[in-house]
């Protein structure tokens, strides 16, 4: 349902450019962009679902090319008893209940905007950095929390909406793999699923 509805804010996106009104077109030049805001991550099962809050520094180029550094931090609604395993030694266990996953990460982003003219201009992402989650391993004698570092990806999409001069808003979604990692034996490209973000920014 989450995929479904990202897909049809994402068309919808899209179809707004055409129909906004178009101010004075602005020189080519370069620029930055501040965001940082807050949304949703879907994962294959309602345990893997959670809250994610985003931020971005972009350079904006003449060529509508944006490219700068992501930054992530998510975790899931679900949460479950576990013993961490990092904060006691093993004879001193302590079971506490953890979120059944969550995770951080830092990345480098690439956007490619359209339309930067108009009031409402569409653009694509792509996105590579590092992730480090956290995730309860329930095939333990006792179920225990564990962390891992591992390969992030994401492709994606949104759409900025400039409101007044340097400010504006950002709807984006994405497809990220490898943000929390399933298995604690492997280092296994796992995920996030999609994602669905709003951020308020600031374009300079």
């Amino acid at each position: 349902m989450s995929a479904r509805l990202m897909m049809s804010v994402l068309l919808f996106s899209l179809l707004l450019p055409g129909i906004a009104r178009s101010e004075t077109p602005s020189s080519p030049r370069w620029g930055v962009l501040l965001s940082g805001g807050g949304g949703l991550f879907a994962g294959r099962n309602s345990a893997n679902r959670g809250g994610l809050l985003s931020a971005h520094l972009l350079l904006v180029t003449p060529l509508d090319l944006e490219v700068g550094l992501a930054l992530q931090w998510g975790r899931t609604f679900n949460t479950s008893p576990a013993a961490d395993l990092d904060a006691k030694p093993p004879g001193n266990m302590e079971i506490r209940q953890h979120p059944w996953g969550a995770f951080r990460g830092i990345a480098a982003e690439a956007r490619y905007r359209f339309l930067r003219d108009r009031r409402v201009s569409p653009w694509v992402a792509l996105r590579v950095g590092r992730s480090t989650s956290t995730n309860i391993d329930t095939d333990a004698f006792v179920p225990r929390l564990y962390t891992g570092s591992h390969l992030a990806l994401a492709a994606g999409a949104g759409m900025d909406v400039r409101i007044h001069g340097p400010l504006g808003v950002t709807l984006s979604g994405y497809y990220q793999r490898c943000d929390i990692n399933k298995e604690p034996a492997d280092n296994i490209c796992t995920g996030a699923g999609p994602t669905l973000v709003f951020s308020p920014h600031l374009r300079f």
